[in-house]
């Protein structure tokens, strides 16, 4: 797989897959998951554990975790597409890929939320529309409650 030629046209997104994605993912940093389409790479995303102090998330979840001092959360670390296929539904299957993949650890360990950092307020506003809120209004750290998730994807079913 040729990491070397992507690019969606964020340079952050670009560099971090180009040169870590590979070590991260090898290391258990973080597991990166890629888009194929007819042999070209054409999208990925990743996901690692992260916590929360409860307090920052929301009311609900204040009141969810009571004794709980850090939520436990998965970590959307970036998801990009190729520049010429940007808008073609790839990112939307990568969302409800990274939503099951949630799912699918919550099974077995504590998870509260899917958590990311929007690249900026535009991509903010396309997270909004997948049920994300942000932490403190007015910034890109964002989540989604796992329930929210559960939700979304028995809606897509």
């Amino acid at each position: 797989m040729n990491r070397a030629a992507f690019c969606c046209g964020e340079p952050e997104l670009d560099n971090f897959f180009r040169d870590y994605a590979g070590d991260h993912h090898e290391k258990y940093l973080a597991r990166v998951t890629v888009a194929l389409y007819e042999g070209e790479l054409v999208g990925y995303y990743w996901l690692a554990a992260q916590s929360h102090a409860s307090g920052k998330l929301s009311k609900e979840a204040i009141g969810k975790l009571q004794r709980i001092e850090f939520a436990p959360c998965i970590y959307l670390g970036m998801i990009g597409i190729i520049e010429r296929l940007q808008g073609n539904k790839i990112g939307r299957a990568l969302m409800l890929h990274a939503f099951s993949k949630t799912l699918e650890v919550a099974k077995h360990i504590g998870v509260y939320a899917l958590t990311l950092e929007a690249i900026n307020e535009q991509k903010a506003a396309t997270y909004k529309k997948w049920g994300f809120a942000p932490f403190i209004e007015g910034e890109l750290l964002m989540f989604i409650p796992v329930a929210t998730i559960r939700t979304a994807l028995s809606e897509v079913s």
